[in-house]
């Protein structure tokens, strides 16, 4: 048997669509805190519903400073490509895989790894 315990003090209870009555009652049962469902993976909202295209900022500036720090123009094409291919297209398939992304989001993330794989160092983005 595990020595492991469960700290309730620390835990909360979230019911998505819900009622807020039998979310109290677990609460009170298991005497932890009631929590609120908005809560981030891999910097993108976890929702029940579509993503809207302002929930997406913060993939792409995570994206953004990827870039920033790689310094494209000090890379062959072949190292930009690499770094492309096995870094920045990872988060939005993965994402992709969950979620419906907006055109723009799409593009605006395209046009960063295009204009670093021409070996530009790319601008905030300007989606929003």
């Amino acid at each position: 048997m595990s020595s492991l315990k469960i700290n309730f003090a620390k835990s909360e209870v979230m019911i998505i669509n819900g009622d807020t009555l039998i979310m109290q009652r677990y609460a009170d049962i298991f005497n932890c805190h009631v929590g609120v469902f908005s809560i981030k993976y891999l910097e993108v909202p976890v929702s029940p519903s579509r993503l809207h295209v302002a929930d997406w900022k913060s993939m792409e500036e995570k994206i953004n400073k990827r870039l920033d720090i790689w310094q494209g123009r000090s890379l062959s094409i072949a190292g930009r490509v690499t770094l492309i291919n096995s870094s920045l297209a990872n988060s939005p398939i993965y994402h992709m895989s969950i979620y419906l992304l907006h055109k723009m989001v799409m593009k605006s993330i395209d046009k960063m790894r295009r204009t670093f794989g021409k070996g530009g160092v790319p601008r905030e983005s300007t989606t929003l």
